[in-house]
């Protein structure tokens, strides 16, 4: 069992790289989470592992530790009810505002081991004839490396393919793979990934019309959420939008952002937070 220092030293670097918060009723996560990373680096337990780091800190170690601290849970078609609702009325404004001038770029940020990116991916392919050849990107990013090559593989297990998608959508979208399932190539080309932290997302993603960052705020510290609420606005569009998890809020952001009448936890950017980029 690790000691309550060696508890309190992992937290502070996880706050530090990623804003994890680890509330004290869960630090038996900690150990858990822990234990497979000790074994794939080839120590016999986490303690001898956290040994190491205190030998030699090595930072391509560290970073392992603190992406194995945060929460990657993550399923297709995970609370449907915003997805429906970018598709029928957030997604025909962004086209009016586009007007086919440049693509309609879509964020999945903390995007785990893809699902959320790909199921609007398939939402996007099964509407495709009403979308009229409209040019659409989906950019998924993770703070974990092995999450996004998950994501990028676009194969799953049976039990994966269960949570949330539909008979239909798992024969219509995906091919059998040994014990797997692939998305057909019609999906993959839809989507990309690459590695990021939220705290400070890389200048070459550019900026989105709308970025999904469900279920990834609420596991940060308070300063951690405010901080990464403010790089979200930093990376949107002028007539960007904003969608949380359930439960999560744009608390603390300030006037950055403002909610949307009947659309729970989609936010519209304000014009204040362009000009605070600007400033």
């Amino acid at each position: 069992m690790l000691d309550n220092g060696v508890i309190k030293s992992i937290s502070t670097e996880a706050q530090r790289r990623a804003g994890i918060a680890i509330p004290k009723g869960q630090i038996y996560l900690v150990e858990a989470r822990l234990a497979p990373v000790a074994r794939s680096e080839g120590y016999e337990s986490q303690s001898e592992l956290i040994r190491a780091l205190e030998k030699v800190p090595e930072d391509r170690l560290w970073r392992r530790v603190v992406e194995s601290l945060a929460d990657h849970e993550t399923w297709f078609f995970r609370d449907p009810e915003p997805l429906n609702q970018f598709m029928s009325d957030i997604l025909p404004v962004l086209a009016r505002v586009k007007a086919g001038k440049s693509p309609i770029r879509i964020w999945s940020a903390g995007c785990g081991t893809g699902q959320e990116a790909w199921s609007i991916a398939m939402l996007l392919e099964e509407q495709r004839a009403r979308l009229n050849g409209m040019d659409i990107e989906i950019v998924g990013t993770d703070i974990c490396s092995r999450a996004i090559d998950r994501a990028q593989s676009a194969a799953y297990s049976q039990f994966e393919v269960q949570r949330g998608l539909s008979i239909h959508r798992l024969i219509e979208h995906f091919e059998p793979s040994g014990e797997q399932w692939v998305l057909k190539n019609a999906i993959k080309r839809r989507a990309r990934f690459e590695r990021g932290n939220l705290l400070k997302p890389s200048s070459r993603l550019g900026e989105f019309d709308i970025i999904f960052c469900r279920n990834v705020l609420s596991g940060m510290t308070s300063e951690a959420r405010r901080h990464t609420l403010s790089q979200l606005a930093g990376r949107m569009s002028p007539a960007g939008y904003l969608v949380l998890g359930k439960g999560e809020t744009i608390a603390g952001a300030g006037d950055m952002y403002r909610a949307l009448s009947g659309k729970r936890g989609i936010y519209a950017r304000t014009m204040q937070a362009g000009l605070k980029q600007a400033a």
